[in-house]
């Protein structure tokens, strides 16, 4: 447990802690008041009890302040790491994780140098650091025959750790002590009460934020390793805020984003410079001002999911008041726009509807109005070949029964780029249509994927453990709409109803209730099945309905589409006159699709 942590935990008894500290001290308006951190009774030392600052203490006659931590190292003369010790002990808290057998490494002797006159002195100051942080750092130099070394001596406890030797004439040219401990650089020069501190890439950046102010430690080996955190892990629990100054290109902000994750992102923040690096930044001509506004504006390196709701609030307002020109979302587009619907990113939509009814017909030409809208869709129907379904959608994008051979290459091109064929007939498993629609999603920018139907999936319909395999596959479902900005289509075959003279219900559909329930949207389609032979068949009376069962994120939560149905040109049409629309224009002769 960190000090970030402990401190928390101290912050809950803020009541008990205060007195046994301050045992002089009085109870007054939710705060614990008493004369110093000496214990000597008065009121200019006030400790916080209650609310958010609960813990919270100053002392208005010198100026101190801290939190409970603080307080307790304060008022005992201990330093930090002695105060974790004994709040812990105090507090009864036992580390979970038995203490492992630590590593024995090779102790370094002194190496054989001398302070820096010539070429480590003149390189140093060329960087903007100081004789005095040279001198504060104990760096040395070596002279090894035509070659000079600067030498960064790791110190802590008192004790020589580790030594790196620097090429000041070619930086590639560097290296440590064989068997030496890897840990921190500039442990010496940290205060044993400090509750912040920042970690940095290099000794020169640490030496650079030490010059400014900033007590800094360095890694020893680079941004991406991270040999030291088991060896200095207790050093760094007393730390409530540690900044991380890594290096501004893709191996310091991976390097970065891993060290917050094993030392703790709740008291890390990433510092930002305008620059490479720290010492970059003061060659630039930085000052202690300049470094510590960075440090005030460093932001914490929260989870990804975890955002400020502020942050929507413009996204929510463009949805009262949408520009002009915002961009939509496809709308469902049969020989119209039908715009109480729209297709968006991220969403699971359920097809579903009685046997022979038109179900996957009907979301055949919808995918048409999608690819007219500029979308990219790819399908898998296990129960039809590619030509099939292709001869299907060629009749439906030309709005006729037997287009000319010209006309359906014209299509064949127009479909070039808008529409791919997951090529399997009979069962896939969900993964692996799954990684294909990735693979497509990221390559081709697909956002329009369609299963026709699940039961052509490994996803077992009944019997032991289906109810489950159906619940765990559609949250694969959702789950990759959602990640990738896709919008999914899975085609679901509803029980058989005793009277299908009216379409099913959303609680119709066959298998689990998480079918539906985990799905954004549910569709039912649902056809008249008219006589054509029959005399007394009115032609002006609807052929089909298209019903919005469900929109979760919509404004419409159920919408009923009366239809009408074009046998020739396989399209449904939102009037009687059945007049069919050409979703693919054909002006002249196409380059042959091949």
């Amino acid at each position: 447990m960190n000090a970030a942590e402990l401190s928390q935990r101290m912050a809950a008894e803020a009541a008990s802690i205060a007195q046994y500290l301050l045992p002089n001290g009085k109870k007054k308006s939710g705060e614990w008041v008493a004369g110093s951190t000496s214990g000597e009774e008065g009121q200019s030392l006030s400790v916080r009890l209650t609310g958010a600052k609960a813990g919270v203490w100053k002392d208005f006659a010198t100026g101190e302040s801290g939190d409970l931590l603080d307080l307790w190292a304060a008022t005992r003369s201990l330093s930090m790491a002695e105060a974790i010790r004994e709040v812990k002990d105090y507090m009864g808290i036992r580390e979970a994780m038995p203490e492992r057998e630590k590593k024995t490494f090779k102790r370094p002797q002194k190496p054989k140098c001398q302070a820096p006159k010539y070429g480590v002195k003149e390189w140093l100051n060329g960087r903007g650091i100081t004789d005095e942080t040279i001198a504060a750092f104990k760096v040395a130099e070596q002279v090894r025959g035509d070659k000079t070394y600067a030498v960064f001596p790791y110190l802590r406890d008192g004790e020589l750790v580790n030594v790196k030797y620097r090429n000041v004439a070619e930086k590639r040219d560097m290296r440590q002590e064989g068997g030496a401990e890897p840990c921190l650089f500039g442990w010496h020069l940290i205060d044993p009460k400090a509750r912040t501190v920042a970690i940095c890439e290099g000794e020169i950046d640490a030496m650079t934020l030490h010059q400014v102010g900033i007590p800094a430690l360095s890694v020893n080996a680079g941004a991406g390793n991270h040999q030291w955190v088991e060896n200095d892990w207790e050093r760094l629990d007393r730390f409530s805020e540690i900044l991380i100054f890594f290096d501004a290109d893709e191996a310091g902000k991976a390097g970065a984003q891993e060290l917050t994750r094993r030392i703790g992102l709740e008291r890390c923040k990433l510092v930002t410079l305008p620059a490479k690096d720290a010492n970059e930044y003061l060659q630039a001509g930085a000052d202690g001002e300049d470094f510590w506004h960075a440090v005030k504006e460093a932001k914490p390196l929260d989870p990804d999911e975890m955002r400020q709701a502020c942050e929507f609030i413009a996204k929510v307002k463009a949805m009262f008041y949408p520009a002009q020109d915002a961009q939509r979302d496809p709308v469902l587009r049969l020989d119209k726009d039908l715009d109480w619907f729209e297709f968006r990113s991220g969403e699971l939509t359920v097809w579903t509807g009685y046997n022979g009814h038109g179900k996957s017909l009907m979301l055949s030409q919808v995918l048409l109005g999608l690819m007219q809208q500029g979308e990219r869709v790819m399908v898998f129907s296990g129960e039809m070949t590619p030509e099939r379904q292709l001869k299907r959608t060629v009749k439906q994008a030309a709005g006729m029964d037997r287009p000319t051979p010209a006309y359906i290459d014209a299509i064949g091109e127009w479909l070039r780029d808008k529409q791919w064929i997951f090529n399997v007939v009979g069962s896939a498993s969900i993964d692996r249509l799954l990684a294909v629609f990735l693979y497509a999603s990221k390559r081709y920018g697909m956002r329009h994927f369609v299963i026709d139907s699940l039961m052509m999936t490994d996803v077992p319909e009944d019997g032991p453990g289906s109810m489950t395999a159906q619940k765990d596959a559609v949250r694969k479902l959702c789950d990759f709409a959602r990640r990738n900005g896709c919008h999914l289509h899975l085609v679901a075959h509803p029980r058989k109803g005793a009277d299908e003279s009216k379409g099913p219900g959303k609680l119709d559909v066959a298998g689990s209730s998480k079918i539906t329930d985990g799905a954004d949207n549910v569709f039912t389609v649902w056809s008249a099945r008219k006589d054509e032979n029959d005399p007394d068949v009115d032609p002006d009376k609807p052929d089909a309905a298209i019903e919005l069962q469900k929109q979760r994120n919509g404004d419409v939560q159920h919408y009923r589409q009366l239809l009408w149905f074009n046998k020739g040109a396989q399209q449904f049409t939102s009037t009687p006159s059945r007049r069919p629309v050409p979703y693919v224009q054909y002006h002249g002769e196409p380059v042959v699709c091949q």
